[in-house]
C-alpha cells in the first residue's frame, strides 16, 4: 500500500484537533463572561446641596434568596463627603430603617463650593463595596429633581368653569381643594371649598365614584370641608353654592386626584415634634419618610405608627413624602406643614410666599394672594394652610432607585469582554483560514499527482476528462464553518 505524503501527515493532527481548538476558545469566552459576584450596594442622595444644610441619605443592598427571589438586605453603611483631593470633609454612619436598608442625613460643613463627592462604603460578606456619587455644593443652588405622579388623565386634579344659575348674588369665588393632595380610593380623604366672604352654603353632587354627604355645609371662616370617599379608578363631583335659603346659585365640576393604592397623609406641629398621620390598605405598617426643604432632599427617617413623631426640623415651610417601601415613588403620601419663625413672617404668609415660590410651575394660588393682600381671618390659619398645599402635595419629588455599586463595574467587565469576544473571533478565523488553506494545498497537490499517475499509465494520448471529486472544495466548507464560529464568539446573546 502507498505511503501517505509527509506533508499531509505533517498537518493531519493539527486539522484534526482545530474544531477542538476552537470550541475551547468559545468555552473560555463564555466562562470570562459570566457576571462577577460583587455586591449590589444602592445608594441614594441628593445631587445639589448648600452649605450649612444637611442632606437625605438611603443605602440598601439587593440580593436573592436561596429560592432565587430579589430581596432587600441592610449591611452596615458609612458615606462620607469628600474633596475634589479626596479628603474627608464630613463623615456619618447610617441607621437601620424600620423598612428597608439604611437612612439618615449628612451635614454639609459652610464655607464649601464645588463639585464634591460622596462615597457610601459597605463591608459584604468580607469584601468592601462602594458607590460614589457627585454633589454640588453651592450657596444659592437649587434642586431640579423630577416631580409628578404616573396617573391617567381620569385621575389628575382638573377644575373646571363656574356655571352660573342664579346671578343674584354673583357668585365669585368657589375654589375645591383635596387636603391631601389626593385622594386613594376606599380610604376617607378631605375636599376643601374656599368661597371667601360670600354668604353662601355649599354642597356636594357625585357625578362619578365619589360616595358625599348630602346637606349643604355652612363655610367657617370662609372654608367649607367635606370627607368624601372615592370608590373605582375615578372621582368626579359637583360643588354646588346656595344661598341661605337652599336656592342654586352656581355650581362647579371638579376632578379628583387619584393616587390607586397611595398612601393619604397629614402632619401637624405638636410642640417641639412633628406628628405624622397615614393610611394604607390593610395593615398600617412602618413607612419610609422623606424631609424636603422646598425641593431639596434634607433628611430621611422611618416611622412607625406606634410612634409617629420627628423632631421639629426648625423655622420654615417643610414636605414630607410618606412611603412603603424604597421603590414606591408613585404612591407616596405627601404633606406640608410650617414651622413658626419668630423672626420672620406668620405661618399663613410663609406658606402663601412658599406657594408663590413655585408659581412657573403651578401658577398663581387666588388664596395665596389674598392671604398675602390680608384677606384671612385669624380663624382660619390651619384650613388656609391645608388648602394651599393641596394643589403642590399631588406631585411627588422623585428621589430616584439609587446607584449601584455594580454600575462601573458591569461597564468595565462589558467593555473587557467585548476586548475578548474579537479576540476570540479572530483566533477561531485565523484557526479557520490555516485549516482552509492547508487543505486547498492538500486537495491541489492531490490533483497533480492523479494527473501525473494517469499520465504515466497513458499512451500520450489526450488528456483524460477531469470527473467531479467528493473531497473536491472542503476547504471552503471549512473556512465557512470557523467563520460561522467566528460570528457566533461575537455574540452578546451567549458570549
Amino acid at each position: 500500500m502507498a505511503k501517505q505524503d509527509p506533508q499531509i501527515d505533517r498537518f493531519s493532527l493539527a486539522i484534526r484537533l482545530s474544531p477542538l481548538l476552537a470550541a475551547l476558545i468559545l468555552a473560555v469566552l463564555w466562562i470570562a463572561g459570566i457576571p462577577s459576584p460583587i455586591p449590589d450596594l444602592r445608594f441614594s442622595a441628593p445631587v445639589v446641596a448648600r452649605p450649612g444644610t444637611t442632606i437625605g441619605l438611603r443605602a440598601w443592598q439587593l440580593d436573592e434568596n436561596h429560592e432565587g427571589y430579589t430581596v432587600v438586605v441592610s449591611p452596615p453603611v458609612v458615606v462620607e463627603l469628600r474633596s475634589a483631593s479626596g479628603m474627608a470633609l464630613a463623615r456619618t454612619e447610617l441607621a437601620q430603617s424600620l423598612v428597608h436598608g439604611r437612612e439618615g442625613q449628612l451635614p454639609i460643613p459652610s464655607g464649601l463650593n464645588g463639585p464634591l463627592s460622596l462615597l457610601a462604603t459597605a463591608q459584604i460578606d468580607g469584601q468592601e463595596v462602594s458607590v460614589t456619587r457627585t454633589l454640588y455644593v453651592r450657596e444659592s443652588i437649587d434642586s431640579r429633581l423630577p416631580s409628578g405622579r404616573t396617573v391617567t388623565s381620569f385621575q389628575a386634579y382638573e377644575l373646571g368653569p363656574i356655571r352660573v344659575t342664579n346671578s343674584e348674588p354673583a357668585v365669585e369665588l368657589l375654589d375645591p381643594r383635596v387636603e391631601e393632595g389626593a385622594c386613594v380610593p376606599e380610604l376617607r380623604c378631605v375636599l376643601s371649598v374656599w368661597v371667601g366672604e360670600q354668604d353662601i352654603r355649599v354642597r356636594l353632587r357625585s357625578l362619578a365614584g365619589v360616595q358625599v354627604e348630602p346637606g349643604p355645609v355652612e363655610p367657617s371662616h370662609g372654608f367649607a370641608r367635606f370627607p368624601i370617599v372615592v370608590s373605582g379608578s375615578e372621582g368626579r363631583v359637583d360643588v354646588e353654592a346656595l344661598d341661605p335659603k337652599g336656592t342654586l346659585l352656581a355650581a362647579r365640576e371638579v376632578r379628583l386626584p387619584l393616587v390607586p393604592g397611595g398612601i393619604v397623609a397629614r402632619a401637624s406641629a405638636k410642640g417641639d415634634s412633628i406628628q405624622v398621620d397615614w393610611q394604607q390598605l390593610g395593615e398600617s405598617d412602618a413607612v419610609l419618610v422623606d424631609v424636603f426643604e422646598g425641593r431639596r432632599w434634607v433628611r430621611a427617617l422611618s416611622l412607625s405608627p406606634e410612634h409617629p413623631y420627628l423632631a421639629a426640623p426648625g423655622p420654615g415651610v417643610w414636605r414630607l413624602q410618606i412611603r412603603a417601601d424604597l421603590f414606591s415613588d408613585n404612591t407616596a403620601g405627601v404633606t406640608s406643614f410650617v414651622v413658626d419663625d419668630p423672626a420672620g413672617p406668620d405661618r399663613a404668609h410663609a406658606a402663601a410666599r412658599s406657594v408663590l415660590a413655585d408659581a412657573d410651575r403651578q401658577g398663581l394660588d387666588p388664596l395665596a394672594l389674598a392671604i398675602l393682600d390680608g384677606f384671612l381671618p385669624e380663624a382660619s390659619v390651619e384650613d388656609a394652610i391645608g388648602a394651599l398645599f393641596a394643589v403642590s402635595s399631588f406631585d411627588v419629588v422623585a428621589v430616584g432607585s439609587g446607584m449601584s455599586s455594580r454600575l462601573g463595574v458591569d461597564q468595565a467587565l462589558e467593555l473587557e469582554q467585548e476586548r475578548r469576544r474579537w479576540q476570540a473571533a479572530a483566533a477561531i478565523f485565523l484557526i479557520g483560514l490555516i485549516v482552509a488553506a492547508v487543505l486547498l494545498r492538500v486537495e491541489l497537490l492531490a490533483h497533480a499527482r492523479a494527473r501525473q499517475l494517469l499520465d504515466a499509465l497513458g499512451d500520450g494520448g489526450s488528456p483524460p476528462r477531469s470527473t467531479p471529486s467528493s473531497g473536491r472544495g472542503l476547504w471552503a466548507f471549512v473556512l465557512l464553518v470557523f467563520v460561522l464560529m467566528a460570528a457566533l464568539a461575537l455574540s452578546k446573546r451567549w458570549f
